[in-house]
């Protein structure tokens, strides 16, 4: 285990897909086991791991409690059943974890379900070939990378059946500080203002891009202005309630797509079912 008390709330690398699960001294099983033995009254336990660096853990499942430690990734460690705790900040809902002595909260995105590695396993096995792909690039800016952020979790691992259409806003829902979604830049009217959710017009052209990549028709609208991450052609600018962007699946089969965000880049993967 790897342990960073000064390490930041958020990740210093995007989350990548665990290539092999590291091997600890005591095994996840084995401490499974410990737990259930060690205890009348234990509580379900599954293995999980840690999917991305610096990943803290907390004594409690809010951002004010008191930080523990920090895991690196692929660090194995037990997930609690049932201790999911709904939270409505950009780090989404928490889930209490064990690993060796040390006990605490983490945020579930940051987190792989023995379920969730079996899916990636299977990918390998070949279920899943990548069709296309795509990246964009903005100068980095702290609130409008959380925006970023926020809206790609929403669209990260989004299965399309065949026909089935895709709607940003559907997916991604009203950006809201609730959400965790700060003011950054936006562009009103032919004018650059400053604005809630600033930066997820980024995410929906690097969908739509990867949508064209894979010769899927969009339904998409360039921006009043043009913007530095992609051409006017590729451009799909959204807006709540007013402006959408929308493609249906018409490869014939199922598709996922996986996103990935951060220093001013996001990336949209479009992986076709075999």
């Amino acid at each position: 285990m790897t342990v960073n008390a000064l390490a930041t709330e958020t990740p210093d690398s995007a989350v990548e897909i665990v290539e092999q699960q590291v091997t600890d001294e005591v095994s996840v099983e084995q401490q499974i086991e410990t737990e259930a033995e060690g205890s009348e009254q234990s509580q379900e336990l599954i293995g999980g791991v840690i999917k991305a660096n610096n990943v803290i853990v907390r004594n409690g499942p809010t951002r004010e409690t008191e930080k523990i430690c920090a895991l690196e990734k692929g660090t194995q460690v037990v997930i609690i059943q049932g201790s999911e705790v709904e939270n409505l900040d950009e780090f989404g809902n928490r889930i209490k974890i064990k690993i060796g002595d040390v006990e605490g909260y983490i945020a579930k995105k940051y987190l792989y379900t023995e379920e969730e590695l079996q899916q990636i396993e299977d990918a390998k096995k070949g279920e899943w070939q990548l069709l296309s792909t795509a990246t964009t690039q903005a100068s980095a800016n702290s609130n409008r990378d959380v925006n970023i952020s926020i809206a790609s979790n929403y669209i990260n691992e989004k299965i399309l059946q065949p026909n089935e259409q895709f709607s940003f806003w559907d997916t991604v829902g009203k950006c809201t500080y609730a959400k965790g979604y700060k003011d950054a830049t936006v562009y009103a009217n032919g004018k650059k203002t400053t604005g809630i959710g600033g930066g997820v017009c980024q995410v929906s052209t690097t969908v739509n891009i990867a949508a064209k990549n894979a010769g899927i028709a969009t339904k998409a609208k360039q921006h009043s202005l043009p913007v530095s991450y992609a051409s006017r052609e590729n451009e799909a600018t959204v807006s709540y309630g007013n402006q959408d962007f929308k493609f249906t699946n018409t490869t014939g089969k199922v598709i996922k797509l996986v996103m990935t965000s951060g220093k001013g880049a996001c990336t949209c993967e479009i992986w076709m079912q075999n």
